[in-house]
């Protein structure tokens, strides 16, 4: 059997990607400040988060969350706490392990 990545290296963590509703930017504006104050409540469960956008730019789409809980069942729970998925901003939320190997975020490469 293969050792799941978070498993196997201490940097893994999990990438969650949740993607807006037809009326998610609309939905955004009523449930941004309670939005903030979530992440700024769970912060240590972050590694970095933020808003994704459309191909111009111009217009949120979702969020990526890089999350650094215990198992995918905590990244779900933290995301489904969050007042854009109570507010129906988010349409779908998908939790996927990661581990971060090479970049300016890891100071370089892990190898």
């Amino acid at each position: 059997m293969t050792t799941p990545v978070h498993q196997k290296y201490p940097t893994a963590c999990y990438i969650v990607i949740c993607r807006d509703a037809p009326d998610g930017a609309e939905k955004r504006k009523g449930a941004s400040a309670a939005h903030l104050r979530h992440i700024e409540e769970c912060i240590g469960e972050f590694n970095v988060a933020g808003p994704m956008f459309d191909e111009a730019g111009t217009r949120p789409i979702g969020s990526v969350l890089l999350l650094r809980t215990q198992n995918a069942q905590e990244a779900r729970a933290l995301a489904e706490r969050d007042p854009y998925f109570k507010a129906g901003v988010w349409d779908s939320i998908e939790v996927l392990p990661f581990f971060p190997a090479a970049g300016s975020y890891v100071g370089g490469t892990t190898w």
